[in-house]
């Protein structure tokens, strides 16, 4: 069963499908006055099932009725790469080989069985060579994905990767400025992505995430996923055997966030980062934001695209649509996105 906040819907869909929820924001107006106009969330009730996640893609799409069945979704984890070259400046054509070519050296998987796309970055530091930007996931991912979702009702309209574009509504934010990083701590993999406004993003995808906080939980007391995710969320301060197993997975986080944006400054000539902003449901996990402030050395601060959309207290609960708005960051940010189609 689905929980929903309204029954209005004006604008494209944000459809965050999730290893434990799917999750549903939908919003008017635009880029800096945005306003909220559905919002829902259900749980998965058996994780890995795409029966499971197919109902609860029902679930939401009934709960909310939305006027249009057009929906952004997005992707994350190791069957997606993200990759940015440099090349001697040349031409459209020339790009298209040399990408192909260079991702094919570089990615993981095979890049013929894959959706690639790619942009040429227009405002390059450097006239002398041509920045590009390379995404590329592998078909099974893609095609499952959008099959579930046009099979619950829904019109796929445009697939990105999770820390694309969720980095894309922090830089569009006004407030921002600089060179910023977005870190979305999920369930079963953690996005960040970094970037100054107009350069090529550096994104990496880590399998530490919330998850792991709930298998170590359960690894100590001896329970199961279930109960040791109760503890996790009841037990974080005040029993010392799941502090200390959460304090672990803390260090394992926060050394390989560290390591990423350690690795942006030497690679992209000692740029510094200005700002780390934490979202996603895992963001509020127990001294996580502190841990990271102090291993990085930067200002760590949470945030949500939903804290710039405006809410009408009339037809929303303020503290729900706050208490909610870590866990529906990524959904925000793909109501935020253009149907380019």
């Amino acid at each position: 069963m689905a929980e929903v906040f309204t029954n209005e819907t004006k604008r494209l869909v944000g459809l965050d499908i999730g290893s434990a929820s799917v999750k549903l924001v939908e919003l008017s107006g635009c880029p800096g006055a945005y306003q909220l106009e559905n919002l829902a969330l259900a749980i998965i009730e058996s994780p890995g099932d795409p029966d499971a996640s197919a109902r609860a893609l029902s679930s939401v799409r009934e709960a909310c009725s939305p006027d249009t069945s057009r929906v952004a979704i997005s992707v994350a984890g190791p069957h997606v790469a993200v990759r940015s070259f440099r090349f001697p400046k040349m031409d459209s054509a020339e790009v298209k080989g040399a990408v192909w070519y260079e991702g094919s050296q570089v990615i993981a998987f095979d890049l013929a069985d894959s959706y690639v796309d790619y942009t040429v970055m227009e405002k390059s530091k450097d006239e002398a060579r041509t920045e590009v930007l390379l995404v590329a996931a592998t078909k099974p991912e893609i095609d499952l994905k959008t099959k579930l979702v046009s099979g619950s009702g829904f019109e796929p309209r445009v697939v990105s990767v999770d820390a694309l574009v969720l980095l894309e509504a922090l830089v569009n934010r006004a407030s921002v400025t600089g060179t910023v990083a977005v870190v979305d701590v999920g369930a079963k993999v953690t996005s960040i992505g970094i970037a100054a406004q107009g350069t090529v993003p550096f994104m990496r995808d880590i399998e530490v995430a919330g998850d792991a906080y709930t298998k170590a939980v359960g690894e100590t007391l001896g329970v199961g996923f279930p109960e040791a995710e109760k503890a996790k969320v009841t037990e974080s301060d005040s029993n010392p055997t799941v502090v200390r197993a959460m304090e672990a997975v803390n260090r394992r986080l926060v050394a390989e966030i560290s390591r990423s944006l350690d690795y942006y400054k030497s690679r992209d000539n000692g740029r510094v980062i200005d700002h780390v902003y934490l979202c996603g449901g895992g963001s509020g996990l127990p001294h996580l934001r502190d841990e990271l402030a102090r291993k990085s050395g930067l200002e760590v601060s949470l945030w949500s695209p939903l804290d710039d959309v405006y809410v009408d207290e009339g037809r929303f609960d303020r503290t729900t649509v706050s208490d909610l708005a870590p866990f529906v960051a990524l959904a925000s940010a793909l109501a935020m996105t253009e149907d380019i189609h």
